[in-house]
């Protein structure tokens, strides 16, 4: 059944909504001057009067708009004054995907807060309409031919004019209000990063509901913050809970102190990805804090099609095995706590799916599990490639700098 996901503030609660027939549910994510209060999912036909909204979601979150309301009246957070909120750079890396790119810079141009800019990395680019767009937009390019999500994550951060940079994928949007949420979770100077809420763009394909049934991106509507102090020793390797590299933000300092993004991992790389969760393990085992905001929240258009998710989904098992192996290597915390996470990944996440799908208790296809357990697998050869392939770069960069400043 394919879902429509939209959103609906508390003061539009007297809309009728029309929907298209060939959704048969909608996914609301129900907001109060733009931040989230409650995922509803509802059954829908064409239209859903605003009587029905009303009761539907009062009888699902009814606590919640008492909160909502009455929260200015006993003390309740406030954000903090636009005047003092921090300038942020806004990063995007991007590589040859022009459509995506342009989506996504036009919900950017749309942001509420007061100072910002907006860095666009064009990683190795083949399309030259890419360069255009960023034109068009009225933000600034730059290039990095060194091939790799984390090369062109580095590179933002040395073009970025802010002490806070926050990363979007070139393939996500962002709500209007999504700088002003990273920003809140920059309030505490313990905070060395803040993430967000990262909900599906579309889901119009069999592929795109069955991303969402095996996890998706969401980490769901309650903040919290991760720390070092507060964390069982095993759950400091847990750094996918903390966040995604589609929505995240650091202070300079931190990405500094620590070495920067790890340029043999992620997108572009043997790896396949893992930059983003080795950054947020290496914050935590430093003694850094990790806030999760869902006031910051972004769309992410998943993969469309079937072969394009399992792509992903064996990208996510080879990825996540070469982050434990480099953990392993590190050591950068106790052996002992990442073999009882490792185990229980493998038994409590891998072999616990093949074993439902099995019983027939779940509907993922075999296929895609497999894809999964055959991606981790492959993690201690991928390992191996992706650092060996790193050190060529760097040889092959440090070469040509040479010649250049001889020339």
């Amino acid at each position: 059944m394919l879902a429509k996901p939209c959103e609906l503030d508390l003061s539009e609660l007297d809309r009728t909504l029309y929907v298209d027939g060939r959704y048969g549910r909608l996914e609301l994510l129900v907001c109060s001057a733009g931040r989230p209060l409650a995922a509803v999912s509802l059954p829908c036909d064409r239209v859903v009067t605003a009587d029905r909204l009303r009761r539907e979601i009062a009888a699902r979150i009814g606590w919640q708009l008492w909160e909502e309301v009455c929260a200015p009246k006993i003390g309740a957070f406030v954000p903090p004054e636009p005047g003092r909120r921090p300038a942020i750079s806004v990063v995007v890396c991007t590589r040859d995907r022009p459509l995506s790119l342009e989506t996504c810079l036009a919900h950017l141009s749309r942001l509420e807060y007061p100072a910002f800019e907006v860095v666009v990395v064009d990683n190795g680019s083949r399309r030259p309409e890419v360069r255009r767009i960023v034109a068009a937009s009225g933000f600034r390019y730059v290039r990095e031919d060194r091939v790799g999500l984390d090369w062109a994550r580095n590179r933002g951060l040395e073009e970025a004019r802010h002490d806070i940079i926050a990363y979007i994928d070139d393939d996500a949007f962002a709500s209007p209000g999504w700088l002003g949420g990273l920003a809140e979770g920059f309030e505490d100077p313990a905070v060395a990063a803040v993430t967000g809420l990262v909900l599906p763009a579309e889901l119009e394909t069999e592929a795109q509901l069955l991303f969402e049934e095996y996890g998706g991106m969401g980490k769901g509507l309650v903040p919290r913050v991760f720390n070092r102090a507060t964390m069982e020793a095993r759950r400091l390797a847990a750094a996918h809970h903390c966040g995604l590299g589609t929505n995240m933000a650091f202070r300079r300092e931190a990405l500094e102190r620590l070495g920067r993004f790890d340029t043999a991992l992620d997108v572009g790389t043997p790896s396949f990805g893992a930059g983003d969760l080795d950054m947020f393990h290496r914050i935590l085992v430093s003694g850094g804090a990790i806030a999760y905001n869902p006031a910051a929240w972004v769309r992410h258009r998943h993969r469309r099609d079937m072969a394009g998710l399992k792509r992903q989904i064996y990208s996510n098992g080879r990825a996540f095995g070469v982050y434990l192996i480099k953990i392993w290597r590190t050591r950068s915390m106790p052996r002992s706590a990442l073999t009882r996470f490792a185990a229980g990944w493998a038994a409590g996440w891998l072999l616990a799916r093949l074993f439902l799908r099995l019983r027939r208790k779940t509907r993922f296809p075999l296929g895609l599990i497999w894809a999964e357990i055959w991606g981790a697998l492959h993690a201690p050869w991928a390992y191996r490639a992706t650092y060996r392939r790193d050190q060529e770069v760097r040889a092959a960069w440090a070469s040509e700098a040479a010649g250049a400043a001889l020339s």
